[in-house]
């Protein structure tokens, strides 16, 4: 069962919909099947949970992968990449806030939901000209704590 509610599942059901429509004209169960598993897992995650999670379905890694491609263009999910690859990269549902900010480090490739106030109101009540936002996303690279701290080797 989802964790998320049955209105956002509803809405990222039909945000699916109409992007196969209008690209391929047909939906799998299979793709219906990662859609449920990925709204069962905790946000963000990353691909290899989601293969591990869709494994108990006997669905292949190739066609998590390109199912994930897939929800990325569809605006189902959004991805996280960090300059580690694909393997880090961490997936989020885009239910609820438009707005996804995030800290990455540059050296071990975590990533961080960022959460200011102040920033995003002032992001949210941004007036744009001939433009209506409807994802935004903003990352800051930098490096961690963690990294900082380690000594450097040549």
């Amino acid at each position: 069962m989802p964790k998320i509610s049955n209105r956002s599942y509803n809405a990222l059901l039909e945000r699916l919909n109409e992007y196969v429509q209008k690209h391929d004209g047909r939906n799998s169960p299979v793709r219906l099947l990662v859609l449920n598993v990925a709204c069962t897992l905790n946000q963000p995650f990353t691909a290899d949970k989601l293969v591990d999670a869709c494994a108990e379905h006997r669905i292949s890694k190739g066609t998590v992968y390109n199912t994930l491609n897939l929800f990325v263009d569809a605006h189902i999910l959004h991805v996280s990449e960090s300059r580690l690859g694909r393997s880090h990269a961490e997936y989020e549902l885009m239910v609820g806030s438009s707005l996804r900010m995030h800290t990455i480090c540059y050296k071990c490739g975590r990533i961080t939901a960022l959460h200011n106030a102040a920033l995003t109101d002032m992001i949210k009540n941004r007036q744009y000209t001939n433009f209506i936002p409807q994802h935004i996303s903003l990352f800051i690279y930098g490096e961690c704590k963690t990294c900082k701290t380690k000594p450097t080797s040549l």
